[in-house]
């Protein structure tokens, strides 16, 4: 993680451009830890938003205190069936379209 000091900011501004879209910058200011400057273009203003919202972060530590929910096996299962029933519609069956194009292709 790259430092640099807020007093010389002004001076730094494009290896700050050009760090922060690879690595967290640490901004200090009288030499203690002051800002994290990091890149922010895989968020979108809602993103944003949320990530800076003490109510949302508020909601999100009540629901992890919360009993229940679904068990992540269940999750899983549930996926892998949906995955299943996709792919079972997308696969050729016999008599379709796709399937006589080819036999007819190879008897001419």
């Amino acid at each position: 993680m790259k430092r640099m000091a807020i007093e010389d900011l002004a001076d730094n501004v494009e290896t700050l451009l050009k760090v922060a879209p690879r690595e967290r910058i640490l901004l200090t200011r009288n030499g203690e830890p002051f800002a994290f400057v990091s890149d922010a273009s895989n968020y979108d203003w809602e993103d944003i938003g949320y990530m800076s919202d003490p109510a949302f972060w508020a909601m999100i530590r009540q629901r992890r205190q919360e009993k229940g929910g679904i068990q992540f096996e269940q999750v899983k299962a549930e996926l892998l069936d949906r995955e299943r029933a996709e792919r079972k519609a997308d696969s050729p069956t016999k008599g379709s379209k796709k399937h006589r194009g080819r036999r007819n292709r190879s008897a001419a």
